[in-house]
């Protein structure tokens, strides 16, 4: 008779006090933020993504500049709603605002024009009489051509 294989247990099925530990702070943390939610008008709330008590301070997220200013105004009613729930009095609250292209290294795609524009440019450096230009225009075209994978024949 064949014997089943057996699975191994999953990390966090094993008695761990750090991940413990953090459970406890992130759950506290969503209870903050649902008692926030709960006072705060439903479009505010929406726009209310997380908050962190940290010592007198209660540190809210939220998505934009323009929620955080709206939300600078509730700052006393966010205060008054996690009051029952902390030890510790809150005194202070900072808004500070996530942006989600911040969080990425997103490099913006590079648009690079085709070898037309690059042969146009090098046909205006030709008839253009000031050197300076003609000079600027002619490396223009060179290094254009050279990105779209061309090299433009000088007569």
């Amino acid at each position: 008779m064949a014997q089943k294989a057996q699975r191994l247990k999953p990390i966090l099925a094993y008695p761990n006090r750090a991940i413990a530990q953090l459970y406890l702070q992130i759950n506290q943390q969503l209870a903050l933020l649902k008692r926030i939610k709960a006072v705060l008008p439903k479009e505010l709330a929406d726009h209310t993504l997380h908050c962190v008590l940290n010592n007198k301070k209660l540190l809210v997220y939220t998505d934009s500049a323009n929620w955080a200013s709206q939300l600078r105004f509730h700052g006393k009613t966010m205060l008054n709603a996690i009051e029952p729930a902390t030890l510790t009095p809150t005194s202070t609250i900072q808004i500070k605002i996530i942006n989600a292209t911040a969080t990425t290294n997103v490099k913006p795609k590079t648009v690079i024009p085709s070898k037309t524009v690059a042969y146009e440019i090098h046909n205006q450096s030709l008839i253009t009489t000031d050197p300076q230009v003609k000079h600027a225009l002619d490396k223009l075209s060179t290094t254009l051509a050279r990105l779209a994978g061309q090299e433009i024949t000088k007569p």
